[in-house]
C-alpha cells in the first residue's frame, strides 16, 4: 500500500507543478500546498484559496455550461464587480450570480491514522466542514472547507436585480468573509506546521 500511495503522491506533485507553471494554482493557497506535500504521508489532490466570482448559470445548472465571467481571490471592488455584471447582463442569457466561496481543501493520507491526524488539525483551526470523503485501498482522501459563503442572483434576461447600494453589501460582506476563510486557511497552516511531518 505504502509502495502504491508514494507513487500517486509522485504522481498528484508532478500535476501540481505543472499547473503552478501554466498560473492555474490559486496563489494563496500554494504554500499550504508546499508544506502537506513536504511530508511523506500526505499530499494535495485539489483545492480552493476561496475566491469572488459572477457567474452565468443555466436553468440546467450544468456546470459545465456555466460561464464565469469575473473572479477574484482577493477582496474586489463594488464598482469592479458591478462593472463586470453590467458587461454580464449583456452577453449571457442565463441567469447571473455573485458568489463568494470559501477555503477547500483535498488531501490523501497513507493511512487512517494520518487522516484522522489531520481532521483533528482542521478542526482545531475552525474548519468545522472536514471529514473523510473516500477510502481505497492505496489512500484515504479528506475534504476540508470553511463555511464562509455569499450567493445571490443578481441578474437576469439581460437585466440586473439589484443596484449599486445592494451590490455595496454584497462586496463588503463577501470581501468580509474570504478575509475570514483566509485567517482560517493560515491558522491550519500554522497548525499543521506546529504538528510537523
Amino acid at each position: 500500500m505504502l509502495m502504491e500511495f508514494g507513487r500517486l503522491k509522485t504522481n498528484f506533485e508532478r500535476k501540481l507543478e505543472e499547473a503552478k507553471k501554466k498560473g492555474l494554482v490559486d496563489e494563496p493557497i500554494i504554500p499550504l500546498l508546499e508544506l502537506i506535500n513536504s511530508c511523506n504521508d500526505f499530499f494535495t489532490t485539489s483545492s480552493c484559496a476561496g475566491r469572488i466570482i459572477l457567474i452565468a448559470i443555466p436553468p440546467s445548472w450544468k456546470k459545465n455550461l456555466s460561464k464565469i465571467f469575473f473572479k477574484s481571490h482577493y477582496k474586489v471592488k463594488p464598482e469592479d464587480v458591478w462593472t463586470a455584471l453590467l458587461n454580464g447582463i449583456q452577453k449571457y442569457e442565463s441567469p447571473i450570480y455573485f458568489k463568494q466561496e470559501p477555503f477547500i481543501l483535498h488531501v490523501s493520507a497513507s493511512t487512517l491514522q494520518n487522516a484522522l491526524k489531520i481532521l483533528s488539525i482542521a478542526q482545531e483551526s475552525g474548519i468545522k466542514h472536514s471529514g473523510i470523503v473516500n477510502i481505497s485501498k492505496n489512500r484515504i482522501t479528506i475534504e476540508m472547507q470553511s463555511i464562509e459563503r455569499v450567493d445571490a442572483i443578481v441578474g437576469r434576461e439581460g437585466r440586473t436585480l439589484i443596484d449599486n447600494n445592494y451590490i455595496s453589501e454584497l462586496v463588503r460582506d463577501a470581501n468580509l468573509k474570504l478575509e475570514i476563510t483566509r485567517e482560517k486557511m493560515q491558522r491550519f497552516f500554522d497548525n499543521f506546521k506546529s504538528f510537523g511531518c
